[in-house]
């Protein structure tokens, strides 16, 4: 665990690894974790309610429960937590795959919209899945901006801890959001593919809650072919 990772040479690049985690590779054929997936709906603090699928393992006997918690504008569908998920079920885990708020198809459960830094709900709803079997060992798995929640959910722990949490396991996570959106800026591909999908969420926010919300002037300086 304390290798350092080197990848061939032909892989090396940042962004050919972006690439390939989030490729279909990998993720195609027979998934027992998505046959045995069942949607929760949480209620984790007010009235804020966040989706949520949860794979228990079938015969009663797993080794665990795993919360994945994927990355910004991703989904419980995401090829890196797919692939991760899979992986885990196969091997006697039970696995969770958390929505944040207006990721998916959630944006209709809330008015609010989604920011990074509401934390308490996704804290508390990790708490309320670590209880769907309190008696097995717990994890939390967290991919970029996951990655992040799942760090802050390390450090909250501290204060409030989850009994049963074993391991919090943080993938490329988003340590400085600032640095992380100037570098996804300076690189056109991956600035066209992030603002098309924000554009995306703010125009299914629009058309949900068209009393509360008018992003036309923030559209106006996305470029046509992201809205």
């Amino acid at each position: 665990m304390t290798d350092v990772f080197t990848p061939p040479f032909y892989i090396r690049s940042t962004f050919i690894q972006t690439l390939l985690a989030s490729g279909e590779i990998g993720t195609r054929g027979n998934n027992l974790m998505l046959q045995a997936a069942r949607e929760v709906i949480l209620n984790p603090i007010d009235d804020v309610r966040l989706q949520g699928f949860y794979s228990p393992q079938t015969d009663g006997q797993a080794k665990g429960v795993a919360t994945l918690l994927h990355g910004w504008e991703g989904s419980v569908n995401s090829a890196d937590v797919l692939r991760t998920g899979r992986f885990l079920y196969e091997k006697g885990f039970s696995v969770f795959r958390l929505n944040y708020r207006d990721h998916g198809d959630t944006h209709p459960l809330n008015p609010g919209l989604f920011y990074a830094t509401l934390l308490d709900e996704v804290f508390c709803a990790v708490q309320q899945v670590a209880q769907y079997e309190s008696e097995l060992p717990f994890y939390i798995v967290g991919f970029s901006m996951g990655g992040n929640f799942a760090l802050r959910i390390a450090r909250k722990c501290a204060e409030q801890p989850i009994g049963n949490l074993k391991h919090v396991v943080s993938i490329s996570p988003v340590l400085d959001p600032e640095k992380s959106t100037d570098a996804i800026d300076r690189n056109s591909l991956l600035r066209y593919y992030f603002r098309r999908k924000w554009s995306r969420s703010l125009l299914k926010k629009q058309t949900l809650f068209p009393a509360l919300y008018d992003f036309s002037e923030v559209l106006e300086h996305l470029p046509k072919q992201y809205s």
